[in-house]
């Protein structure tokens, strides 16, 4: 093989392979309080708040990125407010967007007195669902999570570049190649 259609060949791999990439991007999908969850003493479901993302608005958690500080993509701060079963310190702060917990018995009412926490449950906030569990919630100050559909990342314009020139180093090589294998007497 001729050394230009090599080092064409390793141009356009080291480009395909390697070159950095825009940021993800992010789209607001919707919002939701921790307590229009299930009711705790039905034993739910725990879920992250990637995963209660996903339940609610569709796809995959992998899907999604989760803020508490509002519904501006710019200041997604990829944590989540939960809720503990006898614990609700984490509706007030907040831990990982993927965090969840649940201990002994499937699901978050544990019979055996161990640690839950849920992004998606009507405990501690939410009150007025209890007499009311269709009805959404009016105790609005705590609990909220946002989530961001990610749109994946976008090459960078000079990755492009690199990338159709590598290529075209590489069709230019293979044509000149052809051509003088066509001139060679047989």
């Amino acid at each position: 093989m001729k050394k230009g259609f090599v080092i064409a060949s390793a141009l356009a791999a080291t480009v395909a392979f390697a070159a950095p990439a825009q940021a993800d991007t992010y789209t607001f999908a919707g919002s939701w309080y921790v307590g229009e969850g299930p009711l705790w003493s039905d034993n739910p479901t725990v879920y992250s708040a990637l995963e209660t993302a996903a339940l609610l608005f569709g796809g995959n958690a992998s899907d999604y990125a989760i803020s508490t500080l509002g519904n501006d993509p710019n200041q997604i701060n990829f944590m989540a407010h939960v809720d503990g079963w006898g614990d609700d310190q984490y509706l007030f702060s907040t831990v990982a967007q993927d965090y969840k917990l649940d201990t002994g018995a499937p699901g978050y009412n544990d019979p055996y007195g161990g640690p839950s926490y849920s992004a998606y449950v009507l405990d501690h906030s939410c009150y007025n669902r209890y007499t009311s569990p269709n009805q959404g919630c009016t105790d609005t100050a705590i609990g909220q999570n946002f989530a961001f559909r990610i749109n994946g990342a976008v090459p960078e314009p000079g990755t492009w570049a690199m990338l159709v020139l590598g290529f075209g180093m590489m069709g230019a090589s293979l044509r000149r190649r052809r051509a003088e294998s066509s001139l060679r007497p047989a």
